[in-house]
Protein backbone atom coordinates (compact mmCIF):
# COMPACT_ATOMS: atom_id res chain seq x y z
CA UNK A 1 0.00 0.00 0.00
CA UNK A 2 1.36 3.40 -1.06
CA UNK A 3 1.48 5.09 2.32
CA UNK A 4 1.50 8.64 0.82
CA UNK A 5 -1.87 7.88 -0.90
CA UNK A 6 -3.23 6.27 2.49
CA UNK A 7 -2.62 9.64 4.01
CA UNK A 8 -3.74 11.85 1.37
CA UNK A 9 -6.88 9.92 1.16
CA UNK A 10 -8.69 11.74 3.73
CA UNK A 11 -9.33 9.04 6.05
CA UNK A 12 -7.04 10.59 9.10
CA UNK A 13 -8.75 13.86 8.88
CA UNK A 14 -12.02 11.14 9.11
CA UNK A 15 -11.17 9.53 12.20
CA UNK A 16 -10.20 12.71 13.75
CA UNK A 17 -13.56 14.00 13.42
CA UNK A 18 -15.45 10.85 14.67
CA UNK A 19 -16.60 10.21 11.04
CA UNK A 20 -15.41 6.45 10.59
CA UNK A 21 -17.34 3.55 11.42
CA UNK A 22 -15.96 1.13 14.06
CA UNK A 23 -14.18 -1.18 12.02
CA UNK A 24 -12.87 1.78 9.68
CA UNK A 25 -11.62 3.28 12.81
CA UNK A 26 -9.29 -0.55 13.93
CA UNK A 27 -8.12 -0.83 10.77
CA UNK A 28 -7.10 2.85 11.19
CA UNK A 29 -5.62 2.09 14.32
CA UNK A 30 -3.48 -0.81 12.84
CA UNK A 31 -2.20 1.21 10.33
CA UNK A 32 -1.13 4.08 12.54
CA UNK A 33 0.57 1.09 14.86
CA UNK A 34 2.18 -0.32 11.73
CA UNK A 35 3.26 2.86 10.11
CA UNK A 36 4.90 5.35 12.31
CA UNK A 37 4.13 8.33 9.36
CA UNK A 38 0.22 7.27 9.33
CA UNK A 39 0.43 7.75 13.44
CA UNK A 40 2.47 11.05 13.52
CA UNK A 41 0.23 12.45 10.95
CA UNK A 42 -3.05 10.96 13.29
CA UNK A 43 -1.39 12.48 16.48
CA UNK A 44 -1.24 15.83 14.79
CA UNK A 45 -4.45 16.10 12.73
CA UNK A 46 -6.26 14.92 16.70
CA UNK A 47 -4.55 18.11 18.41
CA UNK A 48 -4.99 20.70 15.69
CA UNK A 49 -8.39 20.01 16.21
CA UNK A 50 -8.41 19.89 19.73
CA UNK A 51 -6.48 22.92 19.91
CA UNK A 52 -9.52 24.63 17.78
CA UNK A 53 -12.07 23.10 19.85
CA UNK A 54 -10.10 24.72 23.15
CA UNK A 55 -9.82 27.95 21.05
CA UNK A 56 -12.86 28.71 19.35
CA UNK A 57 -15.68 26.06 21.15
CA UNK A 58 -19.09 28.33 21.49
CA UNK A 59 -22.94 26.99 22.48
CA UNK A 60 -24.28 27.10 19.05
CA UNK A 61 -27.85 27.25 18.40
CA UNK A 62 -29.45 24.09 18.21
CA UNK A 63 -31.25 24.95 14.82
CA UNK A 64 -27.95 26.07 13.43
CA UNK A 65 -26.46 22.31 13.69
CA UNK A 66 -30.52 20.80 12.72
CA UNK A 67 -29.79 22.96 9.27
CA UNK A 68 -25.88 22.00 8.58
CA UNK A 69 -26.76 17.88 9.17
CA UNK A 70 -30.34 17.99 7.32
CA UNK A 71 -28.28 19.81 4.68
CA UNK A 72 -25.42 17.52 4.29
CA UNK A 73 -27.74 14.02 4.74
CA UNK A 74 -30.24 15.54 1.94
CA UNK A 75 -27.23 15.65 -0.71
CA UNK A 76 -26.29 11.83 -0.26
CA UNK A 77 -27.86 9.30 2.20
CA UNK A 78 -25.42 6.56 0.91
CA UNK A 79 -23.75 4.83 3.38
CA UNK A 80 -19.90 5.16 3.94
CA UNK A 81 -18.14 1.34 2.89
CA UNK A 82 -15.25 -0.37 4.25
CA UNK A 83 -11.80 0.11 3.87
CA UNK A 84 -10.22 -1.26 0.71
CA UNK A 85 -6.66 -2.28 -0.19
CA UNK A 86 -6.60 1.27 -2.32
CA UNK A 87 -7.66 3.79 -0.28
CA UNK A 88 -10.83 5.76 -0.75
CA UNK A 89 -11.20 9.75 -0.78
CA UNK A 90 -13.38 10.36 2.81
CA UNK A 91 -16.06 12.87 1.94
CA UNK A 92 -19.03 10.98 3.52
CA UNK A 93 -22.31 13.78 4.34
CA UNK A 94 -21.05 13.45 8.06
CA UNK A 95 -17.49 14.47 7.54
CA UNK A 96 -18.73 17.40 5.26
CA UNK A 97 -21.86 18.52 8.27
CA UNK A 98 -18.59 18.09 10.65
CA UNK A 99 -16.51 20.18 8.69
CA UNK A 100 -19.09 23.44 7.80
CA UNK A 101 -20.12 23.58 11.62
CA UNK A 102 -16.51 23.87 12.13
CA UNK A 103 -15.85 26.05 9.95
CA UNK A 104 -19.21 27.86 10.56
CA UNK A 105 -17.64 27.95 14.63
CA UNK A 106 -14.11 29.35 13.60
CA UNK A 107 -15.57 31.97 11.45
CA UNK A 108 -17.76 32.86 14.22
CA UNK A 109 -15.62 32.99 16.58
CA UNK A 110 -12.74 34.69 14.74
CA UNK A 111 -15.58 37.65 13.97
CA UNK A 112 -16.58 37.34 18.02
CA UNK A 113 -12.59 37.76 19.23
CA UNK A 114 -11.68 40.86 16.50
CA UNK A 115 -15.09 42.47 17.88
CA UNK A 116 -13.62 42.08 21.42
CA UNK A 117 -10.73 43.33 20.11
CA UNK A 118 -11.51 46.65 18.82
CA UNK A 119 -14.04 47.42 21.96
CA UNK A 120 -10.66 46.56 24.08
CA UNK A 121 -9.06 48.98 21.96
CA UNK A 122 -12.04 51.59 22.57
CA UNK A 123 -12.23 50.53 25.98
CA UNK A 124 -8.37 50.62 26.69
CA UNK A 125 -8.34 54.27 25.01
CA UNK A 126 -11.31 55.62 27.17
CA UNK A 127 -9.47 54.48 30.34
CA UNK A 128 -6.37 56.67 28.99
CA UNK A 129 -8.63 59.77 28.27
CA UNK A 130 -10.29 59.39 31.49
CA UNK A 131 -6.89 59.42 33.29
CA UNK A 132 -5.56 62.31 31.89
CA UNK A 133 -9.12 64.40 32.27
CA UNK A 134 -8.69 63.25 35.83
CA UNK A 135 -5.06 64.53 35.52
CA UNK A 136 -6.16 68.14 34.52
CA UNK A 137 -8.52 68.06 36.97
CA UNK A 138 -6.64 67.65 39.96
CA UNK A 139 -3.54 70.13 38.26
CA UNK A 140 -6.83 72.43 38.11
CA UNK A 141 -7.81 72.10 41.48
CA UNK A 142 -4.09 72.65 42.66
CA UNK A 143 -3.90 75.79 41.05
CA UNK A 144 -7.60 76.76 41.85
CA UNK A 145 -6.03 76.35 45.21
CA UNK A 146 -2.74 78.13 45.02
CA UNK A 147 -4.93 81.12 43.08
CA UNK A 148 -7.14 81.01 46.53
CA UNK A 149 -4.25 80.95 48.87
CA UNK A 150 -2.74 84.41 47.06
CA UNK A 151 -5.84 85.82 46.81
CA UNK A 152 -6.07 85.60 50.55
CA UNK A 153 -2.04 86.75 51.53
CA UNK A 154 -3.15 89.95 48.86
CA UNK A 155 -6.67 91.00 50.41
CA UNK A 156 -5.32 90.67 54.02
CA UNK A 157 -5.09 94.08 55.70
CA UNK A 158 -2.28 93.30 57.06
CA UNK A 159 -0.35 93.38 53.65
CA UNK A 160 1.86 95.53 52.04
CA UNK A 161 2.80 96.01 48.46
CA UNK A 162 6.21 96.55 47.75
CA UNK A 163 6.39 97.48 43.55
CA UNK A 164 9.72 96.79 42.58
CA UNK A 165 10.37 98.47 39.06
CA UNK A 166 13.46 98.13 36.41
CA UNK A 167 16.13 100.94 38.16
CA UNK A 168 18.06 103.76 36.09
CA UNK A 169 20.12 101.67 34.08
CA UNK A 170 18.06 98.81 33.77
CA UNK A 171 15.30 98.35 31.93
CA UNK A 172 12.35 100.05 32.94
CA UNK A 173 9.84 97.48 32.05
CA UNK A 174 11.47 94.46 34.22
CA UNK A 175 9.16 94.42 37.51
CA UNK A 176 9.53 92.35 40.86
CA UNK A 177 6.80 92.71 43.87
CA UNK A 178 7.23 92.03 47.24
CA UNK A 179 4.01 91.31 49.68
CA UNK A 180 5.17 91.42 53.27
CA UNK A 181 2.57 90.37 56.04
CA UNK A 182 3.50 92.91 59.28
CA UNK A 183 1.00 90.64 61.58
CA UNK A 184 2.93 86.97 60.53
CA UNK A 185 5.96 89.46 59.29
CA UNK A 186 6.38 86.56 56.15
CA UNK A 187 7.73 87.76 52.17
CA UNK A 188 6.20 86.58 49.39
CA UNK A 189 7.64 87.47 46.29
CA UNK A 190 6.22 88.06 42.72
CA UNK A 191 8.44 88.08 39.85
CA UNK A 192 6.76 89.49 36.78
CA UNK A 193 10.05 90.57 34.21
CA UNK A 194 13.16 89.51 34.52
CA UNK A 195 16.01 87.81 32.90
CA UNK A 196 16.94 84.60 33.21
CA UNK A 197 20.18 85.03 35.19
CA UNK A 198 24.00 83.19 33.93
CA UNK A 199 24.16 79.80 34.74
CA UNK A 200 27.17 80.91 37.47
CA UNK A 201 24.87 83.84 38.87
CA UNK A 202 21.92 84.19 41.36
CA UNK A 203 18.82 86.62 41.94
CA UNK A 204 19.15 87.90 45.71
CA UNK A 205 16.25 89.45 47.59
CA UNK A 206 17.12 92.26 49.89
CA UNK A 207 15.15 94.02 52.65
CA UNK A 208 15.97 97.46 53.55
CA UNK A 209 15.80 99.00 56.96
CA UNK A 210 17.69 102.15 58.07
CA UNK A 211 19.51 101.97 54.65
CA UNK A 212 20.54 98.45 55.82
CA UNK A 213 20.54 95.70 53.63
CA UNK A 214 18.79 92.15 54.78
CA UNK A 215 19.58 89.11 53.01
CA UNK A 216 16.43 87.63 51.95
CA UNK A 217 17.86 84.94 49.75
CA UNK A 218 18.17 84.06 46.32
CA UNK A 219 15.53 82.33 44.43
CA UNK A 220 14.84 80.30 41.56
CA UNK A 221 12.95 81.60 38.46
CA UNK A 222 9.21 80.52 38.58
CA UNK A 223 7.51 79.26 35.52
CA UNK A 224 4.24 79.43 36.79
CA UNK A 225 2.21 82.58 36.08
CA UNK A 226 0.13 84.77 38.65
CA UNK A 227 2.60 82.55 41.56
CA UNK A 228 3.72 83.77 45.02
CA UNK A 229 7.02 82.59 46.32
CA UNK A 230 7.56 82.27 50.16
CA UNK A 231 11.07 83.48 50.50
CA UNK A 232 11.02 84.44 54.19
CA UNK A 233 10.51 86.94 56.99
CA UNK A 234 11.16 89.84 58.08
CA UNK A 235 10.38 92.42 61.41
CA UNK A 236 10.53 95.21 59.57
CA UNK A 237 11.70 96.97 56.04
CA UNK A 238 11.63 100.21 54.12
CA UNK A 239 11.95 99.00 50.74
CA UNK A 240 13.07 95.82 48.58
CA UNK A 241 15.64 95.48 46.28
CA UNK A 242 17.16 92.65 43.58
CA UNK A 243 20.55 92.35 42.87
CA UNK A 244 22.71 89.45 41.03
CA UNK A 245 25.07 87.90 42.72
CA UNK A 246 27.21 84.90 42.19
CA UNK A 247 26.01 81.65 42.60
CA UNK A 248 24.74 81.02 46.14
CA UNK A 249 24.41 84.65 46.88
CA UNK A 250 26.26 87.34 48.85
CA UNK A 251 26.68 88.68 52.31
CA UNK A 252 26.09 92.19 51.13
CA UNK A 253 24.53 93.36 47.87
CA UNK A 254 26.24 94.57 45.15
CA UNK A 255 24.31 97.84 44.17
CA UNK A 256 25.94 98.00 40.81
CA UNK A 257 24.58 94.56 39.75
CA UNK A 258 20.63 95.84 41.45
CA UNK A 259 17.71 95.51 38.73
CA UNK A 260 14.92 96.16 40.47
CA UNK A 261 14.06 98.57 43.39
CA UNK A 262 10.80 99.40 45.16
CA UNK A 263 8.93 101.07 48.50
CA UNK A 264 5.46 99.89 49.49
CA UNK A 265 2.57 100.85 47.25
CA UNK A 266 0.38 100.74 49.95
CA UNK A 267 1.27 101.51 53.75
CA UNK A 268 -0.20 100.05 57.01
Amino acid sequence: MDIKEYIGSGIIEAYAVGALSEAESQELEKMAAAHPEIKEVLEKAQKTLEDLSRAYAINPKPEWKNKILKAAFDKDSAKTSRINKAPKKYFSPWLVAVSIALIASLGINVTQHQSVERYEDKLLKLNLRISELEQDQQIMVTNYQLLEKNLEILRDPNTAIFAMKGVTNRDSNLRADVYWNASNQKVYLDVKKLPAPPPDKDYQLWALKDGQPIDMGVFRMLTEANTLLEVGEVPEAEAFAVTLEPKGGSVSPNLEEMYVYGTPLRAL
